[in-house]
Parts: structure tokens; C-alpha cells; sequence
């Protein structure tokens, strides 16, 4: 480390961080698992104390493990979507009985929401697309798209309740 700037630490662990990604057999497409590791490097080469050993096996352990934790937030999210996503298709199937196309229906629940839930719940429940769609027409990543379901279901099941 002797005196290096973060960039060049990043540039000779690259593929340190790569090897980790393959090891633990993650695909990442989007690079947002690179990403853990290049945060991961980051607090590791900030917090790292020479006294305490070498950084390489430090770094390892650092990397291997933002990697894991990413794993089992991911999986966490997902078991969580699929919950909700059974609250929608309950939600869903309750808003067909009334009459999709009732366009009052979708003005009151319009004014509950903000544009993004109102977005969510014109593409996703009335016109059927899937987040990755919505993704795409509003330029915008899956996870802002779950959020603005997460969002707009919570509301709308409050506003049920109450």
C-alpha cells in the first residue's frame, strides 16, 4: 500500500475481486456484484491496519465476505417480493372483479399515490408489463421499479385497512 492511491489499489485488485465473484459462482451481468467488491476493497484498504498482518489475506476475507452478504440480501429481497407479488395478484384479482377499465376507481387510487407508485401500478397492474419493462420505458433499475410496487402496495393496503 505504501502510500498508493485507492485507484491503484483498485487497478492491481481487480482481478482479485473477479476471482472472488467466479469462486462463490455469482453471474453478474450488471456489474452491481463488482461494485460490493470495489466497496469492499475500499473500506478494506481505509480501515486496513499494517500492524495487524498483510492486506492480502485481509482484503480476501473483506471482498469474500460483501460478496456473501450481497448474496443473502439479494435472497432476502427476493423471498420479500414474492410475498408481495402474491398480495398484488390477490390486490389484482379484486380491482378485475370491479372492472378494470373503471376509470373513477383509478383516479381515487391515482390521488393516493405518488408518480412513481401511479407509474408502477399503470404499468404493472393495469397494462400487465413486467418490471424489467417498466425498467426499460422509464430508464430506470429493477430495484427503483420493486421499490415504487413496495411503495405504492403499502399505501394502498393502509388505505384499505383504515
Amino acid at each position: 500500500m505504501n502510500g498508493q492511491t485507492f485507484e491503484e489499489i483498485l487497478q492491481e485488485n481487480e482481478a482479485r475481486i473477479h476471482f472472488h465473484i467466479r469462486r462463490l459462482g455469482i453471474v453478474d451481468p450488471e456489474g452491481e456484484f463488482f461494485a460490493e467488491g470495489q466497496l469492499a476493497l475500499w473500506q478494506a484498504w481505509r480501515a486496513f491496519d499494517p500492524d495487524r498482518g498483510s492486506f492480502s489475506p485481509y482484503l480476501n476475507a473483506k471482498i469474500r465476505q460483501a460478496l456473501m452478504d450481497h448474496i443473502k440480501r439479494k435472497k432476502r429481497d427476493q423471498r420479500n417480493d414474492e410475498v408481495h407479488m402474491q398480495q398484488v395478484l390477490q390486490y389484482g384479482q379484486h380491482i378485475t372483479e370491479m372492472d378494470i377499465r373503471d376509470e373513477e376507481i383509478w383516479e381515487r387510487v391515482r390521488a393516493i399515490l405518488s408518480d412513481n407508485q401511479w407509474k408502477w401500478v399503470h404499468y404493472y397492474i393495469i397494462h400487465d408489463y413486467s418490471v424489467e419493462q417498466i425498467a426499460a420505458i422509464e430508464g430506470v433499475s429493477r430495484d427503483a421499479v420493486k421499490n415504487w410496487g413496495r411503495h405504492a402496495r403499502n399505501k394502498l393496503r393502509a388505505r384499505l385497512e383504515a
